[in-house]
């Protein structure tokens, strides 16, 4: 790999911060559901969502373009944003540019919240994204499909809901209205502010045939969803990266202007060396994450498990970067108003996400061992 960020991608990077602290709602403010969705249609015409899955989603993109995009990525990780803008700019988008479906990318252009399945992760051989599919009813001309869907972010805000089908054992995508008659949205839960996680039933919803996406046989939609799921998972570390750059610069700023027994607490020994650990490790997932994208985009050997390895990384490095933030600012760093819980939360709630940490684990050692993975848990 031979690559510098170069002036091009810096200056799109300080864009999109400035537009991001500038524009959307302080998630700490507790912006009300109206003020949310006027915020994430502004996000949405800024054309900013789409920016990673020009760099990513070609059929053989440029390792340079990937990396690029990830920078730039990193930016949504700087500031907390609400809205699932992991599930429409991560995964979504580059789906839709892989496979080629139109009336997906145009939907998520319409300016209203969009919530998805993701994919999961398998290791029982070479690493790969895959999607568990509901069944489709068919009945006459109409499709009708059911089931429950956990967890699904951002869909107490979203308007559609877009769900992998098996259509007569032909996989195919179907946006759902989350306004039609069987549809069930759960409360919002969980512990990431920005984007809470809720529950959603589907009972015998009919579909649209406009809102059903089946490209070509079938093969190119799972092709198409094992490679945005590799996407998803470089965006989520990118993220991560921009997360800890933001706590660690505002630990710094705290420490620099905080002063007891006559010094800023930022000279004493051990508030250095915390602030110095949580640089290293930031560094170190930043170098990682763009190594694997390069990896990726260039075909090299072993590029999947070191995906996984950089999740595993990156998701972890957030997450101490967090702590070390926290105990730097003292009692502090547990009151609202400082925010850093709004980066802590994000972190406690990657850890898991779009990949068990269990199966990602099975599959680095695997590799290692230069044996299959073996069978794990749904432990996280």
């Amino acid at each position: 790999m031979d690559y510098r960020i170069d002036d091009s991608a810096q200056a799109m990077y300080t864009s999109l911060v400035a537009f991001l602290g500038d524009r959307m709602p302080d998630p700490a403010a507790e912006p009300d559901k109206p003020t949310r969705a006027a915020a994430w249609r502004e996000l949405v015409e800024s054309e900013w969502l789409e920016h990673y899955a020009s760099s990513v989603g070609d059929k053989d993109p440029e390792p340079a373009d990937v990396v690029h995009g990830l920078h730039v990525a990193e930016a949504f990780g700087m500031v907390p944003v609400t809205g699932p803008v992991h599930v429409v700019a991560g995964y979504l988008h580059p789906l839709a540019r892989i496979a080629g479906l139109d009336r997906l990318a145009e939907s998520l252009r319409a300016g209203d919240p969009v919530a998805a399945v993701l994919p999961t992760i398998d290791t029982s051989a070479a690493p790969h994204w895959r999607q568990v599919r509901l069944p489709v009813v068919r009945d006459g001309d109409e499709l009708t499909v059911s089931g429950r869907l956990d967890s699904v972010t951002s869909a107490a805000d979203a308007s559609t809901l877009v769900i992998p089908v098996d259509i007569e054992g032909r996989p195919a995508l179907a946006s759902v209205d989350l306004g039609l008659p069987g549809v069930e949205v759960g409360p919002a839960a969980g512990v990431d502010v920005r984007r809470p996680v809720a529950p959603v039933s589907l009972s015998r919803v009919v579909l649209r045939p406009d809102a059903v996406h089946t490209p070509g046989d079938g093969s190119e939609l799972l092709d198409a969803e094992h490679r945005a799921g590799i996407a998803l998972s470089l965006f989520l570390d990118a993220e991560a990266v921009g997360g800890s750059s933001a706590v660690l610069s505002r630990s710094v700023e705290y420490c620099t202007g905080r002063v007891q027994f006559g010094r800023p607490i930022g000279s004493f020994q051990a508030v250095r060396h915390k602030l110095a650990d949580a640089a290293v490790r930031t560094e170190g997932a930043r170098s990682l994450v763009q190594r694997t994208g390069w990896d990726v985009a260039s075909g090299a050997p072993g590029a999947l498990v070191d995906v996984l390895a950089s999740r595993l990384w990156c998701s972890g490095t957030y997450l101490a970067v967090c702590e070390a933030g926290v105990q730097v600012h003292g009692g502090m760093g547990f009151t609202w108003e400082q925010r850093v819980h709004l980066w802590h939360r994000a972190a406690i709630a990657g850890r898991g996400l779009h990949t068990d940490r269990a199966a990602a684990r099975a599959g680095v050692a695997a590799h290692l061992r230069g044996t299959p993975a073996e069978p794990v848990g749904t432990g996280r």
